[in-house]
């Protein structure tokens, strides 16, 4: 996109509030996102909206399906201009520019990403997991192995050094943590007694 008007994108409206989103390629660190909207009209487009970075916890074919979703920043007031800073290491594949309201348009010409490189998804050398509270597996993913363990945090770094463990469900009354592959396609139940964590 650019900053002139000529090629600026506007969404329509929809069953959800309208976003935008880009695939940054590999995982990066992000400092900053910069937005530049229409200098000619229609601030009210370019209101009331997160920004949202998003660490996909595995790779796979759906952009935000298992992923950690972070607010980088929320801007209330329209503008035609926008440099908002991303604090406490925000780290992440996908940038998604969302409206709040159901009913409006998003309109953009032009945002640039800044951040550190860390790495390709399928060759990252560190392990990191995504957090899912009061959620579990399905009964369907295999299971390679279970334990008591002290904690979802013991339990989850068990995962992460574990050949082909992508999955970390701790029973938070029982203490059992059960060591998982996970199977394409498959997703996270509500569970208020389990805490899961999706491991890359």
């Amino acid at each position: 996109m650019t900053s002139s008007n000529e090629f600026c994108s506007e969404t329509s409206v929809g069953n959800e509030p309208s976003w935008w989103a880009v695939d940054l390629g590999a995982i990066y660190e992000i400092s900053n996102v910069v937005i530049f909207g229409r200098n000619d009209c229609c601030e009210e487009r370019l209101s009331n909206f997160i920004i949202e970075i998003i660490r996909p916890c595995r790779d796979n074919n759906d952009w935000f399906e298992d992923s950690r979703i972070d607010i980088c920043y929320h801007q209330q007031e329209p503008t035609k201009f926008l440099n908002a800073s991303c604090h406490n290491k925000m780290i992440g594949k996908f940038v998604r520019i969302r409206l709040s309201n159901l009913n409006d348009r998003l309109a953009l010409c032009e945002v640039e990403v800044h951040g550190i490189f860390i790495g390709f998804l399928k060759t990252a050398t560190f392990p990191y997991a995504c957090g899912f509270q009061g959620h579990s597996s399905e009964e369907n993913d295999e299971i390679l192995s279970s334990a008591i363990v002290h904690s979802d945090i013991q339990c989850t770094f068990i995962c992460s050094y574990m050949k082909y463990c992508h999955v970390a469900d701790f029973n938070k009354k029982t203490s059992t943590c059960i060591l998982m592959k996970k199977k394409s396609g498959s997703t996270l139940v509500t569970n208020s007694d389990h805490n899961v964590f999706i491991v890359n």
